[in-house]
């Protein structure tokens, strides 16, 4: 287990503790087009480790208890059978299995509990930490959902992690991003990060065909990347004239032809977040709410429609696993994907493959910004815990163990799927994971998010009539939801 320099105040420790060696580039708020809340504690392109201080083990600042054998009932969503967070009953080769198996063992033995772990679908996890919320009882101690949970923040079934003292949500294996983000008025009920090791897999990232990219003697663009200089007019560039009608019967169809992009039919909000975009600001009581701006948007959905629609890629709504065959196949020179997905769909490429973040608006972007799924891992707490403090010192500690000796491998289980390893990869996966953003619009599912994918759907730039038709939608929601989670909590 390797040692990583832990600070208890300054956001530095998780440039530190995430990347060795890449570019130059400063941490700052997304401002670049977009309306970031307050900047989350991001990575930047030029953190080195070497220089850093005397070190020591996330899990070192936690307090340590014995708990006298108690039994610590946790409950994750087992969405496709690919979450591996919890439940590990033995090591059995398999990369993640093993980490988290450790993991718990280490955690047992620390703090005297037994680990009583089970995985089901997320919409099961949500009813019934709502019905315990209701009945006063506790099935669980670790709810492990995802960000549908905010309808149960809504109702006012949950306690906030910010309320609970024996654990500090600023610290780095905690996403600051989801934090401050998804917080309200001061309050963060849904929290995640290196905790859920599938969740920080919910993260979407750019893969290039490494073979691809030879034949034509095309740069990895790994370098310009590190810079902070891989920005979305570069792919555009890049992408033009790759794609091919190969049996030229005068169409693009996945089956049979050459793409230079291959994604699926949420890569087009991706594509927006990565160029620094948000939809909601907030105001100095951290009340969010809705801020669509025609032109930053227009501006970047323009991009998007220049990379997909002019530059022939291949895009769908239809066909999910064909999106990513594509690419399997040797048929696609970039594709965006989450890492999650990776296991799920490319298990068995042939090629070699790269990873880059999602591109920037421009070079004056302060930093790359990631996407997250809402089916990501969230934690919940329901109001019935009875010693939510204990339960809070646990959950803190499993989360920085995880932090200290799951997250760092994360690459290795994302390319345990081919036969070599990239060493550059492998620093860019980290890059990816730890500058992931949270727009409350996304999260929480308001009208109006999915306005890149709906307008690529229809090969329209209209974003005008878009944003003029959802924006008093938006609005209300947003209203809607800001009321309920202040007067029911």
């Amino acid at each position: 287990m390797k040692k990583r320099t832990i600070s208890l105040i300054s956001a530095a420790a998780l440039i530190v503790s995430s990347i060795a060696a890449c570019g130059s580039q400063e941490a700052a708020a997304p401002t670049s087009g977009g309306s970031s809340p307050d900047s989350p504690a991001q990575v930047t392109e030029g953190a080195d480790v070497t220089a850093a201080p005397a070190e020591t083990l996330a899990i070192d600042t936690i307090e340590k208890k014995d708990f006298g054998g108690r039994e610590f009932k946790a409950v994750s969503t087992n969405q496709s059978n690919n979450q591996v967070d919890i439940v590990a009953e033995e090591e059995n080769g398999d990369i993640l299995n093993d980490l988290v198996y450790r993991r718990n063992t280490q955690f047992e033995e620390m703090y005297n509990v037994k680990i009583q772990a089970s995985g089901m679908d997320y919409g099961s996890i949500n009813q019934i930490a709502m019905k315990a919320a209701q009945a006063g009882d506790n099935p669980y101690d670790l709810y492990m959902t995802n960000f549908t949970a905010y309808t149960l923040a809504t109702g006012g079934y949950l306690i906030p992690w910010s309320s609970i003292s024996s654990m500090d949500i600023s610290q780095p294996w905690w996403d600051q991003a989801a934090v401050k983000e998804l917080s309200i008025a001061g309050n963060s009920y849904l929290i995640t990060g290196d905790i859920s090791p599938t969740g920080l897999l919910h993260s979407e990232c750019i893969l290039i065909n490494k073979n691809l990219f030879e034949a034509r003697s095309m740069d990895y663009q790994y370098q310009t990347a590190f810079d902070g200089n891989w920005t979305i007019d570069k792919m555009i560039d890049l992408s033009k004239g790759l794609s091919e009608d190969i049996d030229g019967d005068g169409r693009f169809k996945d089956k049979t032809d050459l793409f230079s992009f291959t994604l699926w039919f949420d890569g087009g909000t991706a594509l927006l977040y990565g160029q620094g975009e948000y939809m909601s600001q907030k105001d100095d009581k951290d009340i969010p709410s809705v801020k669509f701006d025609v032109e930053s948007i227009s501006s970047r959905y323009d991009n998007i429609y220049r990379l997909v629609i002019d530059n022939n890629a291949n895009y769908s709504k239809t066909n999910h696993e064909m999106t990513y065959t594509v690419f399997k196949q040797s048929r696609a020179y970039f594709c965006d994907i989450m890492f999650i997905k990776i296991g799920m769909f490319l298990r068995d490429m042939e090629d070699d493959f790269g990873v880059l973040p999602l591109p920037k608006y421009d070079e004056s972007q302060p930093m790359y910004q990631t996407n997250v799924s809402g089916a990501a891992t969230a934690l919940i707490m329901p109001v019935s815990c009875p010693d939510p403090e204990d339960v809070g010192l646990l959950i803190d500690a499993y989360a920085a163990m995880a932090y200290d000796s799951i997250t760092e491998s994360l690459f290795d289980v994302i390319a345990s799927v081919k036969n070599t390893r990239d060493e550059e990869s492998s620093r860019m996966t980290q890059l990816v994971i730890r500058n992931r953003v949270f727009d409350p619009v996304r999260m929480y599912y308001v009208d109006g998010h999915n306005i890149a994918d709906d307008l690529l759907a229809k090969k329209s730039n209209d974003v005008a009539s878009y944003l003029a038709k959802y924006e008093p939608k938006a609005i209300a929601a947003m209203e809607t939801l800001v009321e309920a989670f202040t007067e029911n909590n």
